[in-house]
């Protein structure tokens, strides 16, 4: 087995910062919690996943952040998966907080957002995005550097129908008729509109 080409590769040290170093395809959503005061709070996150075949997603974040407090203390959270003629809206919701540090610290941005009540938990989505979840709180992992794995379990998922796989048509299909919004950190996204059949081995199974 040949070792690593040094004229190809390039050897980063996981010591520095090296994820802005490269591109890598991520899924971009918008969690909605609930603050102190009973307004909601929407975040763009798209270190997210659902972790493992069942019932259960997570995501990172910090606890310096309100969505990580809001979520620990209510016990729930919601998940928006943006369509991505909505990238300005996700982007919206990553607006800084403004107001005295002594004092109640808002989004003001979230006031342009459209806002659809959640129907199992206490929450709101981003209205119009494509996939919703309703989560509640299962486990946080705390210490992975300063941040945070929170992990969900879900309690009600809503689809769009013209996003929903139906036998009736072909996989390709839902997907060019319902592009899928990737986001590319540290700073790019892209519209998934054509994809192929992942050609798996003959008797793979999950």
């Amino acid at each position: 087995m040949e070792p690593l080409d040094p004229d190809a590769v390039v050897s980063l040290d996981p010591e520095q910062s090296f994820w802005e170093r490269f591109y890598m395809v991520a899924p971009l959503i918008v969690v909605g919690t609930q603050n102190e005061d009973e307004s909601y709070n929407l975040a763009p996150k798209h270190m997210a996943a659902p972790m493992g075949w069942d019932d259960y997603f997570g995501f990172v974040c910090t606890p310096r952040h309100k969505t990580y407090r809001n979520a620990v203390r209510t016990g729930v959270f919601t998940v928006s998966y943006p369509k991505p003629s909505q990238v300005v809206l996700a982007s919206l919701s990553a607006s800084p907080r403004v107001g005295a540090p002594e004092g109640p610290r808002r989004k003001p941005a979230l006031n342009q957002l459209p806002m659809r009540a959640a129907a199992a938990v206490d929450g709101v989505f981003l209205d119009d995005a494509y996939l919703l979840l309703e989560c509640t709180m299962e486990r946080h992992v705390d210490n992975l550097g300063e941040n945070s794995l929170l992990i969900g379990a879900v309690e009600a998922v809503h689809v769009e129908k013209e996003a929903l796989r139906v036998s009736g048509k072909e996989d390709d299909a839902v997907i060019r008729d319902n592009p899928l919004l990737a986001y590319l950190p540290p700073d790019r996204y892209a519209a998934i509109d054509e994809t192929n059949a992942f050609p798996f081995p003959a008797g793979f199974e999950k």
